[in-house]
């Protein structure tokens, strides 16, 4: 007797909001504390990651993706896997606003679908973890300051996040820009 085959759908979807989506992000912001942030921030970890700022929130996204592998032909668990060896251990899609996402094989169980912004797509960012963390705890420790002066950035980096200092704020101008797009200027 074959077993039955489980339909995908979201929630089969592996996704890390709080590296690749700047709704979610927003959302986390407001909930985040000077005591909560260093916990909060280890899922970043070390690397660089691409945010996306655009106009699809998650369920939008994860319904766009699933609708988008249906649409190919794949509905389950084992079609995916195929699809991805067949591939090459990964594929793009596109979805309705012109983002393009990569996807992989996912490791938790159930959720096979690893989902993340490609590279340099519409609609996304490409950021350093350590200019994220920092920008996540200036807006959580001086949230009513749009740019922290030097001594403030570096008292941030340096006691809360253990990151180095920067030695002067032109050097900033990445830091700027992913503060602008996480506060939707950008």
């Amino acid at each position: 007797m074959n077993p039955v085959r489980q339909l995908m759908n979201a929630d089969n979807i592996l996704f890390n909001a709080l590296k690749h989506h700047r709704g979610f992000i927003h959302q986390q912001l407001e909930e985040l504390t000077i005591q909560t942030l260093p916990e909060r921030l280890k899922v970043l970890g070390n690397s660089q990651m691409d945010i996306y700022y655009g106009v699809l929130d998650l369920p939008d996204l994860f319904r766009e993706v699933i609708s988008q592998l249906t649409a190919t032909g794949l509905s389950d668990e084992a079609g995916y896997l195929q699809r991805l060896k067949d591939n090459g251990g990964y594929f793009e899609i596109g979805l309705s606003d012109s983002s393009r996402w990569i996807l992989l094989h996912g490791i938790e169980p159930g959720r096979y679908i690893h989902l993340h912004p490609a590279r340099y797509s519409p609609h996304s960012l490409r950021v350093k973890a350590t200019v994220l963390k920092t920008v996540l705890a200036c807006l959580t420790i001086v949230p009513e300051s749009t740019q922290p002066d030097l001594a403030v950035l570096n008292h941030i980096r340096q006691s809360v996040l253990d990151l180095s200092p920067v030695k002067n704020l032109s050097q900033c101008e990445h830091l700027w820009k992913v503060m602008k797009m996480l506060q939707g200027v950008y």
